[in-house]
């Protein structure tokens, strides 16, 4: 029986562990492959914990499929989303959040696992300290995040006759923030100023890879209206990249050893990324309530114009945001950081019934929820320059619970001068998107139906992909600690010189909630 209270004051308990076991089936209705059977048997926990101390959201499951027959092996899936903040102090502030899933590496960037593709297990979590305090008219920021991104088992097949080239193993981050600053009318009458200073460090074990980006600016607010402000900034920043070289056998060719490039030791250390002058950008901050904010940025920035900004809705029962942005990036930065973002007292993440996995995204109607599918797409032990656009939704009201989650991104490759280039070709491309609608018929009674499409257009010689699908489900609850559920969904995967295969999949389970 799940541990539940609630008290007069608002604090929440919420935690509910939970035993599972599933039969599974899937089938082509389109295109080669085999009618595969499984059993899956599955612990997990979901926690809402709120109090004036502690805020946490966990989700996590680990889930074990006995494969019938020689066709479907037995296969370990762990898979969840987790966000903690704990107020230490006034002002100060502990946070931590963590991410497990998995993803393809057949070939085929971005679709769905099966249980005949080749996966890979990822990790990413982080934990640091945040302070905030007004010293008069001067509000002080400051804050740090110490980040660990880890793929396990990541070994790029050879699939349709590509060669392999270097996967992501793991990777160190760390994140440094300050800033001071007085906003408008308070020390200087009609504008606000802040001094703010950063400091960003990547260590990848491919390669020995280390990024570093060091900067300080001041920003302007200038209001002209009660609800639209002028806002701009100047700075300086300094980026560098540097790496190793790669063993070379008698060919001359980068060893590749499970899927990942042999580092020489003893090569120098080439720097293949270097960034050194004056930032500037300017726009509008417009808030016409405190529901609402929109921000406008065009400047310049590694050495081109850049161009950034957001929309952010929070509603009583409902979320809204979306995010234009532009700047250098890593899947272990950039999947760190999407796990940072998550915040919130409460998620919607929805899960794919046959496979265990996260679907994509994770829904949060107070705002902090986060798609993943972009990050998980295309992954690569390249720094690069990562611009596009991402989408939020979300509603809970009533019995109804709907989420939307979509994006568009460009990553342009940083490759070595000097030395083996080492990836192939320069730019992939990335469209996705994420849709969920879950319904309480009763208080035993609710459905869902969960749709997803990605695209990723990858450069070189690699494989583009389309994937799409959809499943829904029904549960039901059979007494207060029993839960019987059934499941239908379709899976279609398209990838160049392939034929489309579309799969057929069926599930029928229990579950026991402690």
């Amino acid at each position: 029986m799940p541990a539940h209270a609630q008290s007069s004051d608002g604090k929440r308990l919420n935690v509910t562990p939970y035993l599972g076991v599933d039969q599974v089936v899937t089938g082509p209705i389109k295109g080669e492959g085999d009618v595969l059977t499984y059993t899956n048997v599955t612990a997990g926990v979901t926690a809402e914990v709120k109090s004036r101390r502690v805020e946490a959201v966990v989700d996590l499951q680990y889930n074990h499929s006995f494969g019938w027959g020689s066709q479907t092996s037995d296969q370990d899936v762990i898979s969840g989303v987790a966000h903690a903040n704990v107020n230490l102090a006034p002002g100060l502030s502990l946070m931590s959040g963590g991410l497990a899933t998995r993803v393809r590496t057949d070939g085929l960037s971005g679709a769905s696992t099966q249980r005949d593709s080749f996966s890979s297990q990822v990790w990413s979590g982080y934990v640091g300290p945040s302070y905030t305090t007004q010293f008069g008219d001067f509000n002080v920021n400051g804050s740090y995040r110490l980040g660990y991104t880890r793929v396990d088992d990541s070994v790029n097949q050879n699939f349709g006759g590509l060669q392999s080239n270097g996967a992501f193993a793991d990777s160190w981050t760390h994140s440094l923030l300050g800033s001071v600053g007085f906003a408008p009318n308070t020390v200087l009458p009609g504008i606000g100023l802040t001094a703010s200073a950063g400091y960003d460090r990547e260590e990848a074990s491919q390669l020995d890879q280390r990024f570093e980006d060091l900067w300080g600016r001041v920003d302007a607010t200038v209001p002209v209206s009660p609800t639209l402000a002028l806002v701009g900034g100047v700075g300086y920043e300094k980026i560098e990249i540097s790496q190793r070289s790669p063993e070379l056998d008698a060919n001359g060719m980068p060893l590749v050893r499970n899927g990942r490039y042999v580092t020489d030791k003893s090569s120098p250390r080439a720097l293949i990324y270097n960034f050194d002058d004056i930032i500037w950008d300017a726009g509008v901050l417009w808030r016409p309530s405190r529901r609402t904010t929109l921000q406008a940025r065009v400047g310049e920035r590694y050495g081109g114009m850049t161009y950034q900004g957001s929309f952010l809705w929070q509603g009583r029962d409902s979320s809204v945001a979306i995010v234009v942005f532009d700047g250098i990036d890593s899947f272990g930065r950039m999947i760190n950081a999407d796990v940072a973002a998550l915040s919130g007292s409460s998620f919607d993440v929805a899960r794919n019934p046959f496979t265990g996995d996260i679907t994509g995204c994770a829904f949060s109607t107070t705002g902090g929820g986060q798609c993943f599918n972009d990050a998980l797409s295309g992954i690569t032990d390249a720094n690069f320059r990562y611009r596009g656009v991402s989408a939020q939704y979300s509603l809970r009201r009533g019995p109804w619970g709907w989420g939307l989650g979509g994006g568009y991104s460009q990553r342009k490759f940083i490759t070595p001068n000097g030395q083996t280039v080492l990836i192939r070709g320069s730019r992939d491309e990335n469209w996705y998107g994420n849709a969920s609608v879950n319904y309480a018929i009763s208080s035993s009674d609710s459905i869902d139906l969960v749709t997803y499409i990605n695209y990723f257009d990858a450069s070189g010689d690699r494989l583009d992909v389309l994937n799409y699908g959809a499943f829904t489900s029904y549960y039901k609850n059979l007494s207060r600690r029993l839960a019987a559920s059934a499941s239908l969904g379709l899976d279609g995967v398209k990838a160049d010189d392939f034929d489309t295969i579309i799969s057929a999949m069926g599930q029928v389970g229990l579950r026991y909630s402690f």
